[in-house]
């Protein structure tokens, strides 16, 4: 993703699972928006944040041979073995904090980053400086309005310890909301022709988004268990909840947002 410290390093052992659970519970919906805005071949795109390298796979056969895709991320473990073969280019690059050209590309995309970075703001400055003329932003975040048990079974279970993980979250600097921010910061930074839609999904167990959400309850089980926290029982029976088709809960809203730079 887009920094260090980071909550959900892709560098974990299960890591790629997380980030296939990701791509199969999000990647049709993120390819809705990205053919909205009009993608044609010969475009330079940018995938920020690009993990195991679906999305921008799907852009690179878009973009044929006559364009270019870049493909950024701060750890390239799956990137690399799979820009070999799409046609994308992989590179290591802290969106935080590395710097971006100006004016470079026809469309970027992040999904599921910037929520995460406290630089979020000059973040979302530097992606629109680094659009040519004309070129597209789109942004993916998440806001847990949306976030609520369906199932009685393992709603007060789920309730809490999504209170929980989303204190940690908001700890480490990331903004749980921030989808419904995008548009205005958008229009703030002189982008037109901004528009953004919601998605919320009803996650089952054993669903592509209950798996991703219990690899990231896996991989967070250090921040979450301790005094006051959850215990490893706890942690255990939710663990078996996210795969159980009885339980079942509406995801927190994907958030997309896309906006133009004027044309000169």
């Amino acid at each position: 993703m887009a920094r260090q410290s980071y909550l959900l390093d892709n560098a974990w052992a299960q890591g790629r699972a997380r980030l296939d659970a990701v791509e199969e519970f999000l990647d049709p919906a993120t390819i809705h928006v990205l053919s909205r805005v009009g993608l044609r071949a010969g475009w330079r795109c940018l995938e920020v944040g690009a993990g195991g390298g679906s999305i921008a796979h799907w852009l690179a056969e878009r973009a044929g041979a006559g364009g270019c895709v870049v493909a950024t991320d701060i750890d390239t473990i799956y990137l690399d073995a799979r820009a070999a073969s799409s046609g994308f280019e992989g590179r290591r690059h802290d969106i935080a904090r590395d710097p971006l050209p100006t004016g470079a590309y026809d469309l970027i995309h992040t999904r599921l980053v910037l929520e995460h970075i406290p630089e979020r703001d000059a973040v979302l400055a530097a992606l629109a400086e680094a659009l040519r003329p004309g070129g597209w932003l789109v942004v993916e975040a998440v806001d847990y309005a949306s976030a609520v048990p369906v199932s009685a079974l393992g709603a007060d279970e789920h309730a809490r310890s999504q209170s929980l993980r989303l204190r940690e979250f908001e700890a480490a600097g990331a903004k749980t909301d921030y989808g419904r921010h995008v548009p205005a910061a958008m229009r703030a930074l002189g982008l037109v022709n901004v528009e953004n839609e919601a998605r919320a999904y009803v996650m089952r167990g054993g669903s592509a988004g209950a798996r991703w959400f219990a690899l990231s309850m896996e991989q967070l089980r250090g921040r979450l268990t301790g005094p006051g926290k959850l215990t490893d029982a706890e942690i255990d029976a939710m663990l078996g909840f996210f795969d159980n088709p009885d339980w079942a809960a509406i995801s927190p809203m994907i958030v997309a947002s896309w906006g133009q730079r004027r044309a000169d």
